[in-house]
């Protein structure tokens, strides 16, 4: 509220008249308010510029905008919706401490084929070697295929994937160099997300490729089109980066929380 302060003529009564409406102060090039030599802020046009620090004592700034340059505040409807990247891999270890296959966790892995009880396709999702080398961690499709096969990863939740982390087996041999991630919400449709350039070689080094996309699914999977021998093998499919993670002797799936 805004008081007028008016003198009486012998200057000895000062009275004071509320008055019901802002008082309007017109100026301009603005207003500016120091205290001492120091410039506190300054009003004008188009905007107002504090020169020191704001203390809210526990009280709200409301009615903010979702922000759009880089400097600007965040408010709490962002932040929580905000998507974020996840740099570890989504897909957890599948052994249990008695080395047996657990599905507990509602990932389920399946292949097209496997070339025995020993290259089981959950290897590629545990990220180690349960017994040594070889066999015990990796998975490889039946002998004689050298194409058309593929390894799977259901999740137990839509995830959007934004990386994955390939690597194949350790003799670098039997590689596949023709092949395409591709993702499902059914297990029957697939839609392609990533095809990599032919060849593409997935050999005993760890490669990472970017998926874009914007959807979420929870079955993904490795087609192979075209492979150098008949046995495939996945790192450990910890390594997906979502937003997922996910085939060989390791795979990885990063996913994006809030996609």
């Amino acid at each position: 509220m805004f008081f007028d302060l008016i003198r009486n003529i012998n200057e000895q009564t000062i009275l004071y008249f509320k008055h019901q409406e802002p008082v309007t102060l017109q100026t301009d090039h603005g207003f500016l308010v120091k205290a001492g030599n120091d410039d506190v802020c300054r009003l004008g046009t188009p905007e107002i510029v504090f020169h020191k620090v704001i203390r809210m004592n526990s009280n709200r700034i409301t009615n903010l905008p979702e922000p759009i340059l880089p400097h600007e505040v965040a408010n709490k409807i962002y932040v929580d919706n905000c998507q974020r990247k996840i740099l570890n891999g989504y897909v957890p270890t599948l052994k249990s401490f008695a080395r047996g296959t657990s599905f507990k966790s509602g990932f389920a892995v399946s292949a097209s084929s496997q070339n025995g009880h020993r290259f089981k396709a959950e290897n590629v999702f545990n990220n180690y070697y349960v017994t040594g080398r070889g066999a015990s961690g990796e998975w490889a499709s039946t002998n004689g295929e050298t194409g058309n096969f593929r390894i799977q990863i259901k999740c137990p939740d839509l995830v959007r994937v934004w990386k994955i982390a390939l690597r194949g087996r350790d003799l670098n041999t039997q590689r596949i160099y023709s092949w395409r991630i591709e993702g499902s919400t059914d297990g029957e449709n697939y839609t392609s997300l990533f095809e990599a350039p032919n060849p593409t070689y997935l050999g005993n080094e760890l490669q990472q490729f970017s998926i874009d996309t914007n959807n979420k699914f929870n079955f993904y999977r490795l087609y192979c089109l075209e492979a150098s021998r008949q046995i495939l093998d996945y790192l450990s499919c910890n390594y997906t980066f979502i937003q997922i993670n996910y085939a060989f002797q390791l795979a990885r799936f990063f996913f994006v929380v809030n996609a």
